[in-house]
């Protein structure tokens, strides 16, 4: 939703960190910078520790960064020459109509069966900006993603690896809608998952959040693009909130009944539904959409990687090894912290979203919200922020945004001075993907901004107390490429934030990565098991199909849940 600053795709990696320049890697890492698959695989076979880069999308340095030594590299995967060449000077499909297009090119359509696969490289926004001019041969309105994030300039593959989102009961997140991807494992060989060849691994890979492999390339469904009504509405917070829990109950009371159509018509009041939240105002933007293909039945209650068939992966269309260049972070904006600015921040962010959620029938592309290129460009280096977002199960969401609503307007403590720009809130259906914060059934998912501390030098305790409530409340995970795991998941616990998919994500990483490889620096990759109430070793529950029936998954026995 802010300020991000702009991406270079050519010329010397700086250092390894978020786009902002914080959360630097230790010195010692290296940067890799193959420009062929085969470069890749060189990499990953020559070091002990590894971790894929695109654009440095992320606010967790211990989970972005391969290590903290010099046997650590970071390989940059937008970097590889098809890439590269591509995003500097982006091609027109029309170029294909007098030509095939070469197996090199990073970006392959299938029209007939629905797909696209793309080098894991290529960003968000250029994919969707390339499909959305696919119109020379079957579709004369060209192609999208079922849904996509409001964030776009983050690299594909590292958008599908943390389940990056839009908002949709029918395709929920972009890993959801991934249909097979091809990844470099610890021993420098190249695999291929999909769901009809490994279903286990499948569901391991599609949020695999680097842990399994280097990910290079990925293929999605695709859908053609048709023209959506986009619809506001500007209800207060707590009749915001009163919906929210209106739809809560009517999902829980038909789950509890069975009654699966009943599930779907409460579902549907949220699909493609996306809110801007000005918490100091407690005022909210709600945009909504119609279509001639939406209504009930198109909801779906869970995504599952077998639900159709699926297309194999096509191939992506001297290796690098260089010291990190050190870079300034972008500096503090004293103006962001002022005592006494917070309604005109607030204010200023919604007036500027005005005509991003005004009313009118668009092309799928451009109805849907996500951030355009120039205001990447025009906000770039303008403040510096650490991005949170959480994932809520709507069978609270209502509830939770009441109860921590009552904190943040309390008269005695209120929070909303923590704030700046508006929270962003978006909704997913369940998915079968091991580490998807929507494995467990479908989400209310709020993204948000802390603007003040990196500009003011001092916590900002009111947002982190905000952030610490909706984990606290509301059951809400974390995402996995945001800020928030050190100080809100301290001694991570997955056995007990993914009690029924946590040690099947365990046992894929046994088969694929046993030496941990792609571990990076944080603690939290932990898996113990017990069978009959006694500690086995782990690998012995794990089977073909992910972890035993027969075992328990065991919380972590070195520290206490955080």
């Amino acid at each position: 939703m802010g300020p991000v600053a702009s991406h270079q795709y050519c010329g010397l990696p700086t250092e390894l960190s978020n786009f902002q320049g914080y959360f630097e890697c230790d010195d010692a890492v290296k940067v890799g910078r193959p420009s062929s698959i085969e470069d890749v695989q060189a990499l990953v076979s020559a070091f002990p520790h590894v971790k894929a880069s695109g654009v440095g999308h992320s606010w967790w340095r211990q989970q972005f960064c391969a290590g903290n030594t010099s046997d650590s590299i970071n390989i940059v995967m937008t970097e590889l020459k098809p890439t590269l060449d591509f995003m500097a000077a982006p091609a027109d499909p029309k170029q294909w109509t007098s030509q095939p297009v070469p197996p090199s090119f990073p970006i392959q359509v299938d029209e007939d069966k629905q797909t696209v696969t793309v080098a894991a490289g290529v960003t968000q926004r250029a994919l969707l900006d390339y499909l959305s001019e696919y119109r020379y041969w079957k579709q004369p309105a060209g192609w999208t993603l079922g849904a996509f994030a409001w964030f776009l300039d983050q690299t594909i593959g590292g958008a599908v690896a943390t389940a990056s989102h839009g908002s949709s009961m029918r395709y929920g997140t972009l890993s959801a809608q991934l249909r097979g991807l091809k990844m470099v494992l610890a021993n420098g060989s190249l695999v291929e998952f999909t769901p009809e060849k490994n279903p286990h691994l499948f569901r391991a890979a599609g949020v695999g959040v680097g842990r399994l492999g280097v990910t290079t390339e990925i293929t999605l469904k695709i859908k053609p693009q048709l023209p959506v009504t986009r619809s506001l509405l500007q209800p207060s917070f707590r009749d915001f909130a009163t919906a929210i829990k209106t739809v809560q109950d009517a999902y829980t009371a038909a789950k509890k009944a069975g009654d699966t159509e009943a599930m779907k018509r409460a579902l549907f009041q949220v699909d493609e539904t996306q809110a801007f939240w000005a918490v100091p105002t407690a005022s909210v933007q709600v945009t909504s959409y119609s279509h001639p293909e939406k209504d009930p039945s198109f909801v779906v209650l869970n995504i599952s990687p077998a639900g159709e068939p699926l297309v194999q992966g096509m191939n992506g269309p001297g290796d690098d090894v260089v010291a990190q260049v050190e870079k300034a972070p972008v500096p503090p904006n004293p103006r962001m912290a002022a005592a006494g600015s917070t309604r005109f921040w607030s204010n200023m962010y919604v007036q500027a979203l005005r005509p991003k959620v005004a009313p009118g029938t668009f092309e799928s592309r451009r109805a849907f919200l996500s951030m355009s290129d120039s205001e990447t460009a025009t906000t770039a280096g303008f403040a510096p922020y650490d991005q949170y977002e959480v994932a809520i199960p709507l069978e609270r969401a209502g509830t939770c945004l009441m109860e921590v609503g009552n904190e943040i307007y309390n008269p005695a403590r209120p929070l909303y001075d923590g704030f700046r720009t508006p929270l962003l809130l978006r909704f997913t259906t369940k998915e079968d993907l091991y580490l998807s914060p929507a494995s467990d059934g479908p989400l209310m998912w709020i993204n948000m901004e802390d603007y003040i501390s990196r500009s003011s030098g001092r916590p900002n305790d009111l947002f982190q107390r905000t952030v610490q409530l909706f984990r606290q409340r509301c059951g809400a995970r974390l995402h996995w490429g945001k800020a928030g795991w050190p100080q809100h998941a301290k001694c991570f616990q997955g056995a007990q934030e993914y009690p029924n998919t946590w040690c099947s994500f365990g046992c894929a990483v046994q088969e694929l990565d046993p030496a941990g490889k792609f571990a990076s620096e944080w603690d939290g990759w932990r898996w113990q098991a017990t069978r009959g109430g006694q500690p086995v070793p782990f690998s012995s529950c794990c089977t073909a199909s992910g972890f035993s029936t027969q075992c328990k998954c065991a919380p972590r026995s070195d520290c206490s849940a955080a």
